[in-house]
């Protein structure tokens, strides 16, 4: 997982919902003044910036550090009123008076207004779950990516953790009273987690500053944050857990079909993306138990982790350079760590510098065993090897870090933006199965089945999506889906299950993993001969992260304008 799209639990879209001291905000105009189309998106995403610094901060803009998000009921209703004038004014732009990238400009910043809306009044995100606000104790960008001297961050953090201080009271007198249970018993966890990073890692790196009165005034305020998120997981295992049912999350079919087609951009009918999702679990379950009985499966040991993944990292790299099958947009690269604390909900992920940053290098987050688990539960907790190198492919190269990479050349600022969970993970999942297929770590078959055990494990999410939100599944029988339908092991099928009650858009790896699996069809179709893999994948990567339906045009153009090119 991409560790912007996980920054609000997987965002696909979650962003701050408005600036700690109100800014003179300017709302466009309903009745659409004439204007270059460009000064209009600049303008709405300069001011959507001035309400939420974290997702400025998130693409490397760093003017907007220090700063956090108002988080008053009264903040988050003016939030929702200027999604609504915006969209409006959106709207009045009719797509024939724009250029290409004009239109897709305009269609991704209507898709991101329109599922925010949802998250925050279809959803109820500040009301319903805990992390919602978990960005007021998320200091981790000034602390993994040297864009400054430790001097100048470390003020930044300073000024962001005493705003925070603020802000946090506001949590539990926006929340409900009644919650989901798994959804409490996550947070609790991610919260004493942000308490423990504050006073460790977060703590060595800042102590390190040679100015008296900076540190005086940041032991002061982290120790208070930390105290805070203590006191939050204590308020919320004391108050909200006893009242709790395993209820609260469900979306139900209306809800449901309503965030899918905010966050996809597009309506589904629920019987066929119920078809889409079985049909593909259906073909990985009957390949992965042809080939599980012939496999010999071996875990590395914990403490082995981070050096295998590290090796493995730099084997996929010099794997996909040596058969074309991208091009790399430059020589940055990853390191491999193991998860902080706060993030340790999540097996694997990548956390990134944005595409406005001065830095390049990114983190591959591997997370070790809870050592509270029993004996037999941590030793299935990590990864089998031929999981890893799919997780790795993912996470690494060619996924998540390349496509990031890729989105620092996308031709507008909108476009390096904004991205689409269905794209950014579905791509992920996509180069698992191209590696693989193109050979990669082809000697040993647990890697064809650890491929296919991810696959597995992503037919599981699209499916266990729709029945719990959608069709009355229990938590019960999504673990068991995990386990039975998809060879997942008792404890990763738990916490998958519990996933889904605060990540409902968890189905978009497989969705985008097949959207762009049809489209690489449709121009192998029309180009036949013609058709270049590493062309169709540079192509694909050219505009940022869209969903693949908004550039399936531009992509087979551009293919045909090239294979034009070099005949």
């Amino acid at each position: 997982m991409s560790r912007r799209l996980a920054r609000a639990l997987s965002l696909g879209a979650l962003v701050a919902l408005s600036a700690c001291t109100q800014p003179a905000v300017k709302t466009p105009e309903a009745s659409c003044p004439p204007a270059p189309f460009t000064a209009k998106t600049d303008a709405i995403v300069d001011a959507w910036l001035e309400l939420t610094p974290s997702w400025g901060r998130a693409v490397g803009l760093h003017r907007y550090d220090g700063r956090v998000p108002a988080m008053s009921r009264d903040a988050l209703a003016r939030r929702v009123r200027w999604v609504d004038d915006t969209v409006r004014s959106l709207k009045c732009v009719t797509e024939w008076s724009l250029g290409p990238e004009e239109r897709l400009d305009r269609a991704l910043l209507l898709g991101r207004l329109r599922l925010e809306r949802e998250n925050l009044v279809g959803r109820r995100l500040p009301e319903t779950d805990p992390r919602f606000y978990e960005e007021l104790f998320d200091v981790s960008g000034y602390v993994n990516f040297e864009y400054a001297p430790l001097a100048v961050r470390a003020a930044r953090l300073v000024e962001h953790e005493e705003g925070a201080l603020a802000e946090a009271p506001r949590i539990t007198e926006n929340l409900a009273p009644v919650l989901s249970r798994p959804v409490v018993s996550t947070a609790i966890r991610v919260y004493r987690g942000y308490a423990e990073y504050l006073r460790g890692d977060v703590a060595s790196l800042v102590r390190k500053v040679g100015d008296p009165p900076l540190l005086e005034r940041f032991e002061r305020a982290n120790e208070g944050l930390a105290r805070a998120a203590d006191e939050l997981a204590r308020r919320l295992e004391s108050e909200w857990l006893p009242r709790a049912n395993d209820t609260a999350h469900v979306l139900g079919r209306e809800r449901y079909l309503a965030f899918v087609a905010a966050q996809e951009g597009r309506a589904v009918e629920l019987d066929a993306f119920s078809q889409m999702a079985e049909a593909d679990l259906a073909a990985n379950k009957a390949a992965y138990e042809a080939l599980a009985p012939t496999v010999t499966i071996t875990r590395p040991k914990a403490t082995e982790l981070v050096a295998e993944a590290t090796r493995l990292m730099n084997a996929s790299r010099d794997f996909l350079v040596e058969k074309r099958l991208v091009t790399l947009p430059s020589d940055e690269r990853a390191v491999v760590e193991i998860s902080p604390p706060y993030m340790r909900w999540n097996a694997a992920f990548l956390n990134m510098p944005g595409p406005f940053d001065s830095v390049g290098r990114g983190f591959y987050y591997v997370t070790l065993p809870d050592p509270s688990w029993p004996a037999k539960e941590q030793e299935e907790y990590v990864f089998p090897l031929g999981t890893l190198l799919a997780t790795t492919v993912h996470e690494v190269y060619p996924g998540h870090f390349l496509q990031g990479l890729w989105v620092r050349r996308a031709p507008t600022r909108v476009q390096r933006m904004t991205d689409s969970y269905s794209f950014v993970e579905g791509w992920a999942h996509y180069v698992e199965e191209l590696m693989v297929a193109e050979g990669f770590g082809a000697s040993d078959p647990q890697n064809r089945l650890g491929q296919l055990s991810d696959a597995l494990l992503r037919n599981c999410r699209f499916v266990v999506s729709i029945g719990m939100h959608a069709r009355g599944m229990s938590l019960a029988e999504a673990e068991r889906r995990f386990v039975e339908d998809c060879h997942q092991d008792r404890a990763g099928a738990r916490e998958q299950a519990i996933r889904a009650t605060f990540d409902p858009g968890y189905f978009a790896y497989t969705l985008g993993k097949l959207q762009i699996r049809e489209l690489r069809r449709e121009a192998e179709a029309r180009l036949g001969a013609r058709f270049d893999v590493r062309a169709f994948h540079d192509a694909l990567l050219s505009h940022g992260s869209p969903p693949v339906a908004l550039v399936r045009e531009r992509v087979l153009a551009d293919l045909e304008a090239t294979s034009s090119a070099a005949r």
